[in-house]
């Protein structure tokens, strides 16, 4: 079922009762028919990445037996950490967590503290065939060229177990994980954690056919997130961003580079309200303090039903029509727009119609997407509608109701906060674009807004 809302008066009996959707009608007169698509198109799968070399006490490279990496960085409740690095005297093997990665908060949202150890595995990325460790020709150490040697005939990543079967028929027993490398987690003030990623090995822990040997870890690809499996997914092949680079030779380049292209900060779009209006600034005027009608709620909770019954017993000025969007197109309940999801409505639109809109940046305190003050125009000169993608006119903007924190990460932006209206006040009262040097983004690259006339 695909709800679109048609912002008339004689269907407000009819919207109300069947959508939730409330409309405060004006006057009637010549229309043609828009439909207004709201498309939240986030491309982003992680929240932060990067790679990581430089070991605890100096210097960069390999983890040699006692050295560590500690990388520290700030986490909200639901997310995780993960991380690969390679061992490096493998052919294509190489130390990260499961597809869940390593959980930093408990289920009572406390952060998690100690030995995570038991949450990382060794894994064959399945790109080369495996030869004993440290021995094999095509292994790290003993390689001429970091990709040499011949592909695995099993062509998917994998955990491996505690004996591996190789390429001339043997088969090699591994030591547990944890005789290998310690990882912990220690949180500090402000969300912050430091993951610490220790060398553990002896000049026993690897025993191959020409003696007994210490392993090295290479430097780390790591990403914090929300969705699973970011840097690889189990039982299938390679995706071929890097990984084998990483797995063969400890080059963290190409997987850095991919896991950084999807970095962003997908987060959903709320329900929010709509006004056809000919005059005006319906909803916020820049520079202002919020009018106190009900555009902080949308702001900070993701909630339009304060502002909408705001317009449905007092109009703004110059408002032909009000209403809200709040079910994504092919939902079968109201609810936020989240990537690849999209909302629409559907205007009969006058002859010197404008649209405005406002819905929330769904991870922050009180950002919100909107047209501008004075909303878009619908229709041209002579009348006729308008069409085609407007996501240049829309704009991101600070209802200036709440302090700023760091995005899905703050103690009281919407994904993290314990309650509604629980966050600090904004030091600055008054509503204003949001810019490039609190977020780096233009609100087209979260949004397109496409106006499609109708016969």
């Amino acid at each position: 079922m695909i709800r679109a809302y048609t912002l008339t008066a004689p269907l407000l009996a009819v919207l109300a009762a069947a959508c939730g959707t409330e409309v405060a009608p004006g006057d009637s007169g010549d229309t043609s028919r828009v439909r207004v698509r709201i498309e939240n198109i986030a491309p982003w799968t992680v929240l932060k990445s990067g790679v990581h070399a430089r070991k605890v006490g100096g210097g960069m490279g390999a983890l040699g037996s006692g050295d560590a990496y500690e990388l520290s960085f700030t986490a909200g409740a639901g997310q995780a950490i993960s991380f690969a690095a390679m061992l490096g005297e493998s052919n294509d093997w190489f130390f990260a967590p499961g597809p869940a990665g390593i959980p930093l908060y408990d289920a009572s949202g406390m952060p998690v503290s100690g030995d995570v150890t038991a949450h990382v595995g060794l894994w064959d990325a399945g790109t080369e065939h495996d030869q004993e460790p440290a021995v094999g020709a095509d292994t790290g150490p003993m390689q001429d060229a970091p990709d040499q040697g011949a592909p695995d005939p099993i062509a998917m990543v994998r955990p491996l177990g505690a004996s591996v079967a190789l390429s001339d028929g043997s088969s090699f027993d591994l030591p547990a994980v944890d005789q290998m490398i310690r990882v912990t987690l220690t949180p500090q003030a402000d969300r912050r954690f430091v993951l610490r990623i220790e060398n553990v090995s002896t000049d026993s822990t690897l025993v191959t056919s020409q003696g007994a040997r210490q392993i090295h870890v290479s430097p780390l690809v790591w990403s914090l997130h929300i969705a699973a499996a970011p840097l690889f997914d189990q039982g299938a092949p390679d995706r071929e961003w890097g990984l084998e680079g990483l797995a063969e030779a400890g080059r963290t380049g190409d997987l850095a580079a991919a896991m950084a292209s999807l970095t962003g900060v997908p987060t959903a779009i709320s329900p929010g309200v709509v006004v056809l209006h000919q005059e005006g600034e319906p909803i916020y005027s820049l520079g202002l303090p919020d009018r106190g009608e009900g555009l902080e709620r949308i702001a900070e909770d993701g909630d339009p039903s304060v502002l909408s019954q705001r317009f449905l017993t007092a109009a703004p000025a110059g408002a032909r029509l009000t209403g809200v969007f709040d079910t994504a197109v092919g939902a079968y309940a109201p609810g936020p727009a989240r990537p690849g999801e999209a909302y629409e409505i559907v205007l009969d639109v006058e002859p010197g119609d404008r649209l405005s809109f406002a819905t929330m940046f769904g991870w922050s305190n009180d950002w919100f997407f909107a047209t501008p003050a004075g909303g878009i125009e619908l229709t041209g000169a002579d009348g006729a509608p308008l069409a085609g993608d407007v996501s240049h006119l829309v704009g991101l903007y600070d209802a200036g109701s709440e302090l700023d924190e760091e995005i899905a990460i703050g103690a009281h932006t919407a994904p993290q906060q314990a309650e509604r209206d629980s966050g600090p006040a904004d030091p600055i009262d008054q509503v204003r674009a949001v810019g490039a040097a609190e977020y780096q983004r233009d609100a087209s690259a979260h949004l397109r807004v496409t106006l499609i006339p109708e016969q």
